[in-house]
């Protein structure tokens, strides 16, 4: 692959990758460093990716092998790390009813914050089926997982979201 076919590449799928490294990396910073670093390192083998192949997920499978080695170094560094709210997806739905647009956005932003303290094996699946709207085999070849597994972790992820959204409408949280 040529620099000009690479480039082409970002231009295209260059968004979808950056909007998934916010949502794993929970803050821009961090969300910019693993874009930055995903692009490197996918340009650095931009020579034996086959465009006939699928080029976004082989972008999202670097970025993920990635957030693995950044989250184990943070977890050497402290057992809990904070987990700030995520700056990102503010886009409400056009409704007139004002009520209606506030309740929804602070559904959403609940939705999200739980999203963003999942652990990261939680975390990820979760983004790439419900955000992005993935398949099991795209994830699990992107998570390198058997489809079982990324299977069990959405069931997981879904249980543990249900809990702390629950606790939150009941006020515990």
């Amino acid at each position: 692959m040529t620099t000009g076919e690479f480039e082409n590449l970002l231009g295209i799928y260059g968004d979808d990758v950056y909007r998934f490294c916010m949502y794993i990396m929970r803050n821009r910073e961090n969300a910019d460093d693993l874009y930055q670093e995903t692009v490197l390192t996918a340009f650095r083998k931009a020579e034996t990716l086959e465009l006939s192949e699928n080029p976004r997920s082989y972008l999202l499978s670097v970025a993920v092998k990635l957030s693995h080695n950044f989250f184990r170094k943070e977890k050497r560094k402290s057992e809990h790390t904070a987990s700030p709210a995520p700056e990102m997806l503010d886009n409400l739905a056009d409704d007139t009813d004002v009520q209606a647009d506030a309740e929804k956005a602070e559904l959403r932003a609940a939705i999200r914050q739980a999203v963003s303290e999942l652990d990261e094996k939680y975390r990820v699946p979760v983004v790439l089926y419900y955000f992005d709207e993935q398949n099991l085999t795209y994830i699990s070849e992107i998570m390198k997982l058997p489809p079982g597994t990324v299977k069990s972790r959405l069931h997981r992820a879904r249980e543990l979201l249900a809990a702390k959204l629950e606790k939150e409408v009941s006020g515990n949280g």
